[in-house]
Formats: structure tokens, C-alpha cells, sequence
């Protein structure tokens, strides 16, 4: 079983790692939606990526809201159930979910697109691409922080025959 130390780092580097990237997707995402605002979307679809910068900017500030609280939190007061499993389970979930949504769609417009070759024409562009490689890098972290909460859950439920509310095992 897993002892609390490290639960507690593990956390620590999992939840840094998804806070310091989501800060940068936050960033970039905010500056591209302040731009386009702006400037005007690319011409050729601007719904598209009005709706697609638009989820990756919520995305991102979902999960460096919860990132911070669950973060500052679990160090705080680890043995709390308001800092348990449920508490870890649910935002991460949602934020994996929106950065998946995001980062998919984003790729299936830009994906064909050569900066390069559209410069007159996409503003950004490099930008987008940018933002795009970041959004998967977070969606990737989210996905090893969720299996290590899902880990822990298993454990803590029962298949010790413990069963806890926070995210520690013993």
C-alpha cells in the first residue's frame, strides 16, 4: 500500500506539473481570444475558432482554479474529507474532458494548415499551434493524474479491505 509520504509527493509533482501547464494555456489562450476580439477571427472560419479558443481558455481556467485550490488545499489539510477522492475526482475529470474537447477540435481545423504558406491570411497562427501542443500536453497530464486518483480510489475502497475518504491509503 501506498504510504502517505508518497501519495503526498506524487501529488505534489502530478498537480505542479497540471498547474504550471494549464498557467500557460491560460495565457496563451487569453491573449489569442484578447487578439481576435480584436482583429477579427481568420476569415475562413471564424465561428469555428471563436468556439474553439473559447473552450480551451475555459478549460485551462477550470483547471487553474481547481488546480490552486486542490493543490493548496491538499497540502493544507490532506486528512480532510473535503480534500479526499471525490473532491480530486470530479474537477479533474471535467478538466480532462474540456482540455480533450479543445484540444481535438482545435487540431481537426488547424491540422492542415501551413503557417508559412498563411501568414497574410491567419494571424497567429504560430500562436494557435502553440496553444494547441500545450492544450494536448495538459490533456495528457490531466489523463496520469486521473489514473493516479482512480489508483487511489481502488485502494482506498476496499480492495484492502480499508476504505478512507481522503487519498490516503493508510
Amino acid at each position: 500500500m501506498p504510504s502517505e509520504k508518497a501519495i503526498r509527493l506524487t501529488h505534489s509533482i502530478l498537480f505542479g506539473l497540471v498547474l504550471l501547464v494549464s498557467i500557460i494555456a491560460l495565457i496563451i489562450s487569453a491573449t489569442l481570444v484578447a487578439h481576435y476580439n480584436q482583429q477579427g477571427y481568420p476569415s475562413d472560419h471564424t465561428g469555428a475558432y471563436t468556439a474553439r479558443l473559447r473552450i480551451l481558455l475555459v478549460a485551462s481556467v477550470w483547471t487553474t482554479v481547481f488546480g490552486i485550490a486542490l493543490t493548496v488545499g491538499f497540502q493544507l489539510l490532506g486528512t480532510h474529507v473535503a480534500f479526499g477522492i471525490l473532491s480530486h475526482l470530479v474537477p479533474i475529470t471535467i478538466a480532462f474532458i474540456l482540455f480533450m474537447i479543445g484540444s481535438a477540435s482545435l487540431t481537426a481545423l488547424v491540422d492542415k494548415i501551413d503557417c508559412g504558406k498563411a501568414a497574410d491570411s491567419f494571424s497567429r497562427c504560430g500562436v494557435v499551434k502553440g496553444l494547441l501542443v500545450i492544450s494536448w500536453i495538459d490533456t495528457i497530464i490531466l489523463l496520469i493524474t486521473l489514473v493516479f486518483i482512480i489508483t487511489l480510489a481502488f485502494v482506498a475502497r476496499g480492495r484492502y479491505g480499508v476504505h478512507k475518504s481522503t487519498l490516503y491509503a493508510e
